[in-house]
């Protein structure tokens, strides 16, 4: 599939890190998926399954998917020291864009499917009002953007594969100042992974799934200013983005005919996000290394689907999603705690066409880092980076609209 410069531009403009483990919304892509709760991974029936679960089209009609998404994730930090004093509240600016997932399943014979489709996975940018702060980093964006080509094989009449290659595209953009000197980088760059997925269908009633993707690791090269105190530097940029592996498991149950109950499990390898490096060649001396010592993140989730006739179905699901960024190495440009999500949607269509709409909130209880200078008294690297009160919502609304071929 071709990836026009207007679909790289509006991706590339992906709202700020969301309130999720690590760099990832906690449901994305599908408006199907989301509305369940993005219990999908044995759900997973049209185009976007080439990222939830390959094998999933093995059992699904020939399509063009073309979707969007819009992600509201308001934020704000609160430092607080190690007196109890509060400082003043910083919120970034997000930018509220549309970013569109497109897909195809293509029927090759009655056992064989391929497709493909692009879509924006990981990341995001925000950027924070300059206002004196010393040792922060002001505007962010690390984001790929992956452009994926997939093959399905129905192996029996109940059980399926299927794999899919993939392109990472990756973003990378920062200014900072004074961390540790004023800084303009930019970098991107290209990186390949894969993913595989399993779907097999014991009764009629019962399906159950599992997929896995690879990590993705992607050298951007770019260029940029440092302001030394001798003066401004221009410097060529290196920074390898390793976005993480992650595997699901899941089963769909037809309760009652007209009644789908989904559930599924998630992991996420974030723990692969050990720092974030930042290389100049030819000026090694002013390298950066932020540590970052990230967790695996997991997820639960459940939906359920109720179809009121072939053409029309309400959806609704929630699940639970932990925290991948420990108190020690969280800053503000980041959001993350354990969070709980609900999520909506409806499904209609008649004859070739369909449209499927999902909305999700994410919220959870606001995170407090506490100042732990005392405790970890001279060891200065054990120290909370950034203490404070962490606080923010999401809000993301799916559309999708299907063209059965």
């Amino acid at each position: 599939m071709r990836v026009t410069p207007a679909v790289v531009v509006l991706l590339a403009l992906a709202p700020g890190k969301a309130d999720a483990g690590g760099l990832a919304r906690p449901n994305q892509l599908s408006a199907h998926g989301l509305s369940l709760g993005g219990a999908f991974v044995a759900v997973a029936d049209d185009a976007t399954a080439w990222h939830f679960n390959p094998s999933g089209t093995a059992f699904a009609r020939p399509s063009v998917h073309i979707g969007a998404e819009l992600v509201i994730a308001p934020r704000s930090y609160t430092p607080i020291d190690a007196a109890g004093v509060r400082g003043e509240t910083q919120s970034p600016n997000t930018p509220i864009i549309p970013l569109p997932a497109l897909g195809v399943v293509v029927r090759i014979n009655d056992r064989v499917r391929v497709g493909g489709g692009v879509w924006n996975t990981f990341g995001g940018q925000l950027t924070y009002p300059k206002v004196g702060l010393m040792g922060v980093i002001d505007h962010s964006q690390n984001a790929v953007i992956e452009g994926v080509g997939g093959v399905s094989y129905q192996v029996t009449e109940r059980f399926a594969i299927g794999g899919a290659a993939r392109l990472g595209i990756g973003l990378f953009k920062v200014q900072t100042t004074r961390k540790p000197v004023d800084s303009d980088l930019s970098a991107t760059g290209v990186g390949i992974g894969a993913s595989l997925g399993g779907t097999w269908r014991p009764s009629p009633r019962v399906t159950l799934a599992a997929s896995w993707r690879s990590g993705l690791e992607i050298k951007t090269t770019g260029s940029g200013t440092l302001l030394l105190p001798d003066g401004p530097l221009p410097v060529t940029v290196e920074h390898v983005q390793t976005w993480p592996q992650s595997a699901s498991v899941g089963a769909a149950v037809a309760v009652r005919p007209r009644l789908l109950w989904s559930i599924e499990l998630d992991w996420t390898q974030w723990s692969r996000y050990e720092s974030l490096d930042v290389n100049f060649p030819g000026t090694e001396a002013v390298n950066q290394s932020f540590p970052l010592d990230w967790e695996d993140n997991y997820a639960v989730r459940s939906g359920v689907e109720w179809r009121k006739s072939p053409g029309f179905a309400l959806r609704g699901g929630a699940y639970v999603d932990t925290s991948a960024i420990p108190d020690q190495n969280i800053e503000r440009q980041y959001l993350d705690r354990d969070k709980l999500g609900i999520a909506v949607g409806v499904g209609a269509g008649a004859g070739t066409w369909h449209l499927d709409f999902g909305a999700d909130f994410t919220g959870g209880a606001k995170r407090t880092v506490p100042d732990n200078s005392a405790e970890v008294g001279e060891f200065d690297s054990l120290e909370n980076a950034a203490p404070g009160e962490y606080s923010g919502l999401l809000f993301s609304f799916e559309l999708a609209l299907v063209r059965r071929l």
